[in-house]
């Protein structure tokens, strides 16, 4: 018999999810555990693996079609089984866009064609990667045009998690009023223990923490103290949030993700190091979860690794805040009549301010250098 695959909710916020492409098609076999289908929800795009071992018998989800939790997207079963007539089963709505899918057009793009010129046989006429497909095997594709009237250049359209950040950020623009305020951080006594210790925290820990995972404990450890910028604005009112869940900016070559590292105020800086690389890991491989990168009530966003020395970083929605930092320098500064080396680097803390002002944004700075400057309670 014949075995539905469903539309399973990939997170616990997900109502619906969009189809971005097939990679068996109709009349194709598979096996259990091999990838089946991109979905996108509304934090990234998933590959999902197939349930079962098949045929495709028919893939009822269309690609950049919207589908709700628990819809019918394909069936999978024995060759020449009846599929069972389901009413409804067929997607009544294809989310509006372009003529040509973004799948399509890349795959159009990757050959030199012209995928307007595809005749198109998705929904209201689109152009699916399986027309521009026909049409390159068919040789009845025609060649792209240049225009001659600017340079010529390659063009990407949005989509996945670029799309994805790209909607997010630009609504929250237009409407939260971001302010930033930075502030000059000495490592050097951490700096310090590191160099000192490094060996020893490798052996005891399994990993030695470095800056990041300094200012991600001392963060966590000192956003209990400020409650209002451990808050989202949601449904018009502000929710103080009753964990410290840190969303942890890592650039991956697909686009910016924040996975989250959970009740952070209660993690060793040992745990946090442990769980950053983890993440950092997976992200990297495609193989962060939706539970994964969702529920963060603050994010933090390093760019000190990229020679960075500061930037104003833009708030996440619905988060207060985001915290900012830059790389670490080793710089002269007086010490009474003299002059020394210090390590410094500048954090920016951007935040919204219909939830919180100016000044409390100024004392979580300030803690927070006192801590991260006089580290020894954190690397206990």
């Amino acid at each position: 018999m014949a075995t539905q695959f469903k539309l399973a909710a990939m997170g616990h916020t997900m109502e619906t999810g969009r189809v971005v492409e097939w990679h068996i098609s109709e009349g194709e076999s598979i096996a259990e555990g091999q990838l089946l289908i991109s979905i996108e929800t509304d934090k990234t795009v998933v590959d999902v693996n197939s349930p079962v071992s098949g045929v495709l018998l028919k893939a009822v989800g269309q690609v950049d079609a919207e589908y709700d939790v628990g819809d019918i997207l394909a069936w999978i079963g024995d060759a020449g089984e009846t599929v069972p007539v389901q009413p409804g089963s067929e997607k009544r709505s294809v989310a509006a866009g372009p003529r040509v899918t973004p799948v399509a057009q890349r795959l159009a793009d990757r050959h030199g064609i012209n995928a307007d010129a595809v005749e198109g046989t998705g929904p209201d006429g689109r152009v699916t990667k399986e027309d521009v497909q026909r049409a390159i095997d068919d040789g009845t594709a025609s060649a792209r045009e240049e225009d001659t009237s600017v340079p010529a250049g390659e063009i990407i359209p949005l989509s996945g998690i670029r799309r994805i950040t790209a909607e997010r950020l630009s609504a929250n623009w237009g409407v939260a009023p971001h302010v930033s305020e930075g502030i000059e951080v000495d490592f050097s006594q951490f700096e310090s223990y590191r160099v000192e210790r490094e060996a020893d925290w490798q052996e005891k820990w399994g990993t030695a923490p470095g800056p990041n995972d300094l200012i991600l404990a001392a963060t966590a450890r000192v956003l209990k103290d400020h409650p209002d910028l451990n808050a989202g604005f949601v449904d018009g009112a502000i929710c103080r949030y009753n964990k410290v869940n840190l969303g942890v900016a890592i650039d991956i070559d697909a686009g910016l993700v924040v996975p989250v590292v959970r009740n952070a105020d209660k993690l060793g800086i040992s745990e946090i190091a442990r769980t950053v690389r983890e993440l950092a890991a997976k992200a990297r491989e495609n193989k962060l979860t939706p539970d994964e990168m969702e529920g963060a009530t603050f994010s933090v966003s390093n760019l000190g690794g990229l020679g960075i020395d500061w930037f104003t970083p833009v708030l996440n929605p619905p988060q207060c805040g985001i915290l900012g930092i830059g790389r670490i320098q080793r710089v002269p500064r007086y010490a009474g009549n003299e002059i020394v080396a210090r390590d410094l680097a500048t954090l920016v803390l951007t935040f919204d301010h219909r939830l919180i002002d100016g000044a409390p944004c100024a004392r979580f700075l300030s803690q927070l250098r006192a801590l991260l400057e006089a580290p020894e309670a954190l690397l206990d």
